[in-house]
């Protein structure tokens, strides 16, 4: 059972599991647009938005039309376009251990597993494939959880492993 805290760790589930769901390629990924994905199946494609629960595609306002498939965790509610609810993942609660598609795990992985000993907010977004806001969030947890520390420079900052 794949453990699941998040729609970004959804996210990153998807994109190393897309071919389990019968999809060939990722055609464009967006982490602030709508549809989340556009995905070739077969020679279609297919705009694909991920949510955790099936109601959060009403509760976000998304048009039916702009989307061809819902993927959910928890299919709560019905929706009127073709919803599929992904088997073998749980949504864990704060306090469980971290997801393995963790963004914030990939990035201390980089300074654990690669040996990394420092690294700007652009490098980890770039290095992991995420948005710089994600990449500046991801590292400002691990300063509160003491595993990275943080140095101001001026137009930069600097992230250091403890």
């Amino acid at each position: 059972m794949i453990r699941i805290r998040n729609e970004s760790d959804f996210r990153n589930w998807f994109k190393k599991n897309y071919g389990k769901l019968g999809f060939s390629k990722i055609v464009k990924s967006s982490t602030n647009g709508f549809p989340d994905f556009i995905m070739l199946k077969g020679n279609k494609k297919i705009r694909v938005e991920l949510e955790i629960k099936s109601s959060n595609f009403k509760l976000h306002n998304h048009p039916i039309e702009g989307v061809d498939k819902v993927l959910c965790i928890i299919e709560d509610v019905k929706l009127k376009l073709p919803t599929i609810k992904v088997k073998g993942i749980r949504l864990i609660k704060w306090g469980e251990k971290e997801s393995f598609y963790s963004i914030k795990k990939q990035v201390y992985n980089l300074f654990k597993k690669e040996g990394i000993k420092v690294l700007t907010t652009s490098e980890v977004a770039s290095l992991i494939n995420i948005s710089w806001n994600t990449a500046e969030k991801s590292l400002l947890e691990l300063v509160i959880d003491g595993k990275v520390e943080r140095i101001k420079k001026e137009g930069v900052n600097l992230w250091l492993p403890k």
